[in-house]
């Protein structure tokens, strides 16, 4: 028996990434907005992904009994504007009732931002829950860290889980940490753009489970810093969150201080925090746009770590 699966705004493909290393699992239909995107999905996972979700009709679906979905979190991010579900992209959680309506599937495993959870002194995820509710599902949520689950990159996001199966149970975290130091390429001798900053040094302690900060990075010229892209952190420590979008020198990624040299994470030690490997193919596109992508991405590590208790829930 094979769960047939959606993989909807599937971006990079971590649900199939991890699902695609255990049998039992088969892509039926993936989507996603972006034209690279796609082009990059089907070249990794061998599924050509069709476009716009608004654009297709719920009852064209093939059958299935898993639907996934990470829908756009800016509408329900601290980072973002937080208009929810008056956002263009926070209606598209409507679009995937749509399409359950029309397919009733077994499961379904939506993720987003930790803050959906309280966005609107929590009524958003009230309206969320009780769609589901509504539906006959039972519903399960829990904020999951990924460096609780065999990454080494701070990234806390809710999972939900509704289901017509029975109880769902999340997975315990694991008990020991994975550290930057994991996944850095030592070959790479790039620098941080050092002239205009300068560093104070932080004394902080480690602590299980967190990244720890060397050093606040500010600029010569308006003596302001201190905000994530501007500060150095420890390799032999859990990484702070890989962001789409971020300022200051460590852009994106954070800097860290990899022996005598301070510098940003490459695409390739990105791909590695979040549980992708390190051959995987992005297409041609430069290292910029790759980070892009991976801030919005899901951590493959803790889809690995969810998928024997979806297995479990459908017996298989």
């Amino acid at each position: 028996m094979s769960i047939r699966y959606v993989d909807l705004f599937c971006g990079l493909g971590a649900f199939h990434q991890s699902f695609k290393k255990r049998d039992g699992f088969e892509c039926v239909l993936a989507c996603d907005i972006n034209e690279k995107v796609r082009e990059i999905y089907e070249a990794n996972h061998g599924t050509k992904p069709l476009g716009d979700i608004k654009e297709i009709d719920p009852d064209s679906f093939p059958d299935f009994e898993l639907l996934c979905a990470g829908f756009p979190c800016q509408p329900f991010s601290i980072a973002g504007n937080q208009k929810g579900f008056e956002d263009k992209n926070g209606n598209l959680f409507y679009d995937i009732l749509n399409i359950v309506d029309a397919k009733k599937p077994k499961m379904a495993i939506l993720e987003n931002v930790k803050n959906l959870k309280t966005h609107d002194n929590g009524r958003t995820y009230k309206v969320i829950e009780r769609s589901f509710l509504d539906r006959g599902y039972s519903f399960f949520s829990k904020v999951m860290e990924a460096t609780h689950y065999g990454s080494p990159q701070c990234r806390q996001r809710i999972f939900m889980v509704a289901t017509k199966l029975g109880e769902f149970s999340f997975p315990a975290k694991f008990e020991k940490q994975r550290l930057v130091s994991s996944v850095i390429d030592r070959s790479d001798s790039s620098e941080w753009g050092s002239g205009k900053y300068y560093l104070v040094g932080k004394k902080s302690k480690p602590r299980p489970f967190k990244p720890r900060i060397l050093f606040d990075v500010y600029s010569k010229e308006t003596k302001k810093g201190g905000r994530q892209g501007e500060r150095v952190y420890d390799i032999d420590a859990c990484g702070v969150t890989i962001c789409a979008s971020s300022g200051g020198p460590g852009a994106k990624t954070g800097l860290y201080k990899v022996g005598n040299k301070i510098r940003r994470l490459n695409s390739g030690e990105c791909l590695q925090m979040f549980g992708f490997p390190k051959d995987y193919d992005f297409c041609g596109i430069g290292d910029e746009q790759r980070l892009f992508y991976l801030g919005n991405s899901i951590v493959v590590n803790v889809v690995d770590a969810l998928v024997p208790k979806i297995a479990k829930n459908f017996h298989i």
